[in-house]
């Protein structure tokens, strides 16, 4: 028997994890409808920008270290939520994505 779990975290939780802010690209797909995605994570001490594979990763390590995840786990997958949205005015923070899930499977 195979089992799937998956781990859902607001963005606030993996941004405290990584202590970095996540950084969004916007794309206007049509005149009025804008597409929000993940580009990376910017550090907050070095201002370096980590790619979301290798924050993911640490995130991944870090879940692991506190037994959020069991330490047999090697392989996981993950998903940066994106949205579509109208364009506003007076555009609000709120309208950003903001789950990141991560998955993994155990044999049992």
């Amino acid at each position: 028997m195979n089992i799937l779990t998956i781990i859902e975290l607001d963005n606030s939780e993996v941004e405290k994890i990584l202590d970095a802010s996540i950084v969004f690209q916007e794309e206007t797909v049509y005149e009025n409808v804008i597409s929000t995605c993940v580009e990376g994570f910017k550090c907050n001490r070095t201002n370096e920008i980590l790619d979301s594979d290798h924050a993911m990763e640490k995130v991944f390590v870090m879940l692991k270290a506190n037994h959020y995840i069991p330490s047999e786990i090697q392989d996981f997958s993950y998903e940066l939520s994106s949205c579509e949205r109208i364009k506003s005015n007076t555009p609000e923070k709120d309208e950003l994505p903001k789950m990141v899930s991560i998955s993994f499977s155990q044999c049992v």
